[in-house]
């Protein structure tokens, strides 16, 4: 059994084996895949991989159910995240409060090229992801810093699933 497969890879390094649909993402970067296959029919057996890393994958698919009974069938368990609403929004403002021009750039290419098929509102069981807002290194200290952290509590930009 393999250890893990990466779906949708994109510029992610992670897994064993790491899947996408192009050689390219659709904002325009180099993906680092290692099996060029559409995520809904994957060219696995059963049970292929212990665990699967799916990140922000399902709001660009045609058919985001069928990726995941995919999922299911090629993997034992599964870590599967989506942006909460239209993510890219939470993303060009971490990109500016954060001053990371790449984070803003690719935010904002997703936006303009209307990237994202979905807005996936799920439910029943799910956790809020551990990742925040990111704020800037000069508020360190001081009534700025007090208030970002505050604001870094309260904002999720995505939703994490178990599978």
């Amino acid at each position: 059994m393999l250890a893990s497969l990466n779906l949708g890879c994109g510029q992610d390094d992670w897994g064993d084996i790491r899947v996408d649909f192009d050689f390219a993402t659709q904002t325009g970067l180099s993906s680092k895949l290692n099996v060029r296959a559409d995520a809904h029919a994957l060219p696995f057996r059963d049970k292929a991989f212990a665990s699967c890393r799916c990140w922000h994958v399902l709001e660009h698919v045609q058919n985001p159910v069928q990726v995941l009974n995919e999922i299911r069938r090629v993997s034992s368990t599964a870590d599967v995240r989506f942006p909460v609403d239209e993510g890219y929004k939470m993303q060009m403002l971490i990109g500016l409060v954060s001053l990371e021009w790449a984070t803003f750039k690719n935010a904002y290419l997703t936006f303009r090229r209307r990237v994202h098929r979905w807005i996936i509102r799920p439910f029943g069981t799910f956790c809020l992801s551990d990742r925040y807002l990111v704020y800037p290194t000069w508020a360190i200290k001081g009534r700025k810093s007090r208030f970002l952290r505050a604001l870094v509590r309260r904002y999720y930009f995505e939703w994490k699933v178990e599978l």
